[in-house]
């Protein structure tokens, strides 16, 4: 071993792990690549720091029932870190718990939020952030958390700022009538807040126009990226 660096894993227990900061956020902004995922039969969990306890609109209990209502459409396992919402913050044991839970979960791909976007809300980027870190500290055997290391092939971000080309989008167009019921299982969100479903669906219009597409949802890599065969996949 050099640097601190691991030979290449092979034990992997999840095909993609999906990180939010809020319950909606996995679902929102990259739904229709999950579901997606979903056909191919990959296995997926998605992780929420927290429950959007502190959010305007819901409360925990229904944004809990959502978020499993979610998963359940997804076809995704589902775990909670217990952050609390609005107070996320990188440090490290913010990033021992990530580790924790990378080392649990072995996954092939972590799709995180980007860590770097000041006009969102700050629990994005700190949890960008935190799991930037992790995912570069989790393949250390002197960090010990009681588990074995972990070495993960890929990271990629979502909902990053618009000024940042992305890396690759997924084609969300033929996906678009089952993301908007998926979107629509988080009604305490997409119902309630003044224009959030308009912004959305600007979003996906906008990524879906950098591949000549309706839809679509784009993703950052800062790093080269390990694809698998000459489909160029990263699932």
């Amino acid at each position: 071993m050099r640097h601190g660096r691991m030979s290449r894993q092979t034990d992997f227990k999840y095909d993609v792990m999906a990180i939010g900061a809020h319950p909606d956020d996995v679902e929102h902004s990259i739904g229709a690549t999950m579901l997606y995922l979903r056909d191919q039969g990959k296995k997926t969990i998605v992780v929420h720091m927290t429950h959007g306890e502190a959010g305007t609109y819901g409360n925990r209990e229904t944004r809990d029932a959502e978020a499993r209502a979610a998963a359940n459409y997804m076809g995704a396992d589902l775990m909670w870190l217990d952050f609390e919402d609005t107070r996320i913050s990188d440090s490290f044991e913010s990033r021992l718990r990530l580790i924790r839970a990378i080392r649990d979960i072995r996954p092939r791909l972590i799709l995180c939020q980007y860590y770097e976007y000041p006009l969102m809300h700050p629990d994005h980027e700190a949890t960008g952030q935190i799991v930037r870190a992790a995912f570069r500290l989790c393949r250390f055997r002197n960090i010990d958390t009681g588990q074995e290391p972990f070495w993960i092939p890929n990271i990629a971000y979502y909902l990053h700022p618009f000024d940042i080309k992305p890396t690759f989008v997924f084609d969300a167009t033929a996906y678009h009538e089952r993301w908007l019921e998926l979107a629509n299982l988080y009604g305490s969100q997409l119902n309630a807040i003044p224009g959030y479903r308009d912004r959305l669906m600007a979003r996906r219009q906008y990524a879906g126009n950098l591949i000549d597409a309706l839809y679509g949802e784009s993703f950052v890599c800062d790093r080269p990226v390990r694809v698998n065969g000459l489909d160029m996949t990263l699932f």
